[in-house]
């Protein structure tokens, strides 16, 4: 549930087998890319429940949880991202373009 008072999630789980019960309180969504695999499904197959007036916030975090479901991102798995590959293609082409235009970068 998204507590509009404290901006947070509450997310609250229940056992019955076991009869046990777990509080977590998320701050930030991007915090759940964090959350182990078991918790990721259980957060998609147990939509979040929120008020009326936490509802863009409340679907904020359900969005991420639906990301990370799809995409399998959790904190047991490593995921690579090209970003850091883009980064270095735009670099050696500056650089490319630069030196065709006579004006060197001077490294320190």
């Amino acid at each position: 549930m998204y507590n509009q008072s404290t901006t947070e999630a509450v997310i609250s789980l229940f056992d019955k087998s076991k009869g046990e019960s777990r509080r977590i309180n998320v701050l930030d969504p991007m915090w759940m890319v964090n959350y182990s695999k078991k918790d990721i499904e259980c957060l998609f197959y147990n939509k979040i429940v929120y008020e009326k007036p936490g509802k863009v916030q409340a679907q904020k975090y359900q969005k991420l949880v639906n990301l990370c479901y799809a995409k399998d991102i959790n904190f047991g798995r490593y995921w690579k991202s090209k970003f850091r590959d883009l980064e270095i293609d735009e670099l050696l082409k500056r650089e490319k373009r630069l030196k065709g235009s006579r004006i060197y970068l001077i490294e320190l």
